[in-house]
This record gives structure tokens, C-alpha cells and sequence, in this order.
């Protein structure tokens, strides 16, 4: 009898075997970047660039590294590879706390400031992310990998287009905190 392949599991990635995909941010990231279903080739960008970044960060001055972000040291073994703090930390930085919604009241759209849940901070945050990187892309020479991992570097650092929009959001709801008693949900 002819044997089927298609059953044989271990041709396939299998990201349940993978530590990685107990992380939710960084299945949303790898979700996001994926096109035509090849999710592997996905996880291998995400996985390259946060390594790429990670080495960049390794020759960056300590004084150049906000004091917010975990302490790293050029000795740690632990730092590169497998440890994906920074992902965490470079995604926290970017995402936004607060944003605005539009009410119509008495005739006027009004933006009324509220909170983000942690979930939709963090789609926004790697939305946003991934939207810099392919801009990036558009105007380099560089490949997708290569982009993401200078995005996710500036995000680290507290700098670039993602840190920018989180700032104008909510320097957007501190301006309209006034019609904060118009929300209803």
C-alpha cells in the first residue's frame, strides 16, 4: 500500500515544539509579516532580524540605552540567542496606552480619549512596526530582514516612526481629556 505523505508530520514546522510560540507578540509579528500561508519563511525573518538587532544593540554604547530597558552587558550569555526580552521590551515601548474615538455629539465629531487593552496595544504596536519596515524597504536597498531589525532597534531605543505615532496618540488624547466624560463604554 502506497504510503501517504501528507500525514507525516515531521516534514512540516511545527511551531508547538518551538519555545517561541508561547509567546503571543511574537506569533502576532510572525502573523503579520506572513503572505501566501509560509509561515516558515516568516518565522525565520522575525527570528534573523531580532537576532540581527540584538547584535547591533551589543555595540551600541551603555550610555545610549534608555535606563527604562533591562540592563545588558556584552559578557551575557544569555542576552543572544533564545532570549526574547528584547522583542518584548522593543514592542512595549512602541505600544500606545491610550488612544481616540470618534462620538458624535450635538452635531460635532468629538475624539474622546480611552484606553487600549493590552492585546489591541500590542497589534497596533507591531502593525506599526512592520508598516515602518516596509516604508523603509520602499527607500533601501536592503532586504525585509534587515529593515525589521533596525525598526525593532529604534523601538528599543525609544526612537523612530512607531515611538513617533505612540506619541502623537497621546499627546492626541492628553489634548482632548476634556471630553473624556462623553465615553459610554
Amino acid at each position: 500500500m502506497k504510503q501517504n505523505h501528507i500525514h507525516n508530520k515531521s516534514h512540516f514546522w511545527a511551531p508547538a515544539q518551538h519555545t517561541l510560540s508561547s509567546m503571543t507578540a511574537f506569533q502576532k509579528l510572525v502573523c503579520g509579516i506572513m503572505k501566501h500561508g509560509k509561515k516558515q519563511k516568516a518565522f525565520s525573518i522575525v527570528y534573523n532580524a531580532t537576532n540581527l538587532a540584538q547584535q547591533k544593540l551589543l555595540t551600541f554604547p551603555q550610555s545610549q540605552i534608555p535606563s527604562s530597558n533591562f540592563i545588558h552587558t556584552k559578557t551575557s550569555t544569555n542576552f543572544l540567542g533564545h532570549d526574547f526580552k528584547f522583542l518584548m521590551q522593543a514592542i512595549e515601548n512602541v505600544r500606545p496606552s491610550l488612544e481616540v474615538r470618534s462620538k458624535k455629539i450635538a452635531g460635532i465629531s468629538r475624539e474622546i480619549p480611552c484606553l487600549v487593552p493590552l492585546h489591541r496595544g500590542q497589534g497596533i504596536a507591531i502593525r506599526w512596526l512592520l508598516d515602518s519596515a516596509r516604508a523603509r524597504k520602499k527607500t533601501g536597498n536592503r532586504g525585509f530582514t534587515q529593515n525589521l531589525a533596525d525598526e525593532l532597534l529604534d523601538a528599543y531605543l525609544q526612537k523612530g516612526t512607531p515611538r513617533q505615532k505612540r506619541d502623537a496618540l497621546h499627546k492626541t488624547a492628553s489634548t482632548n481629556r476634556a471630553y473624556l466624560r462623553y465615553r459610554w463604554w
